[in-house]
């Protein structure tokens, strides 16, 4: 397939996805040779979450907390979001490390760059499906 760096990830909470509520075991594949290792939160100064502060809902209520998040909210959410876009960007190779890449995701939130990103592609898709 041709790819160059990924993850598999797995939460120790059943999560399929880098979690903040207990460890996550991950499998790094990078210049053809695979790591795995497991990481924490605490690891990158979040608190443990508890798995009901990351429940979502309807379409419009997880609107809403991406809303939130990208407007600048604090919380369990917002975290979670930056420990999986901080992977997404090491995978890219846009961020050396996830210290690096929780940085790049946290003012990618606070300059409102990610909150306008949305609009965009939001634009564009409602230019799509009238065309």
């Amino acid at each position: 397939l041709g790819v160059k760096h990924a993850f598999v990830v797995h939460g120790e909470d059943g999560l399929d996805e880098i979690t903040t509520t207990d460890k996550t075991r991950m499998s790094e594949l990078k210049e053809d040779k695979v790591k795995t290792y497991s990481i924490s939160p605490e690891e990158f100064g979040f608190e443990k979450a508890n798995k009901k502060d990351l429940i979502g809902g309807t379409a419009e209520e997880n609107a809403k907390i991406t809303i939130n998040i990208l407007e600048g909210g604090k919380g369990p959410k917002r975290d979670i979001v930056l420990l999986n876009v901080a992977a997404a960007l090491i995978a890219g190779n846009k961020s050396e490390d996830f210290n690096d890449g929780i940085k790049k995701a946290s003012e990618a939130i606070d300059s409102g760059a990610a909150r306008e990103k949305l609009e965009e592609v939001k634009k564009t898709s409602i230019e799509l499906y009238r065309s």
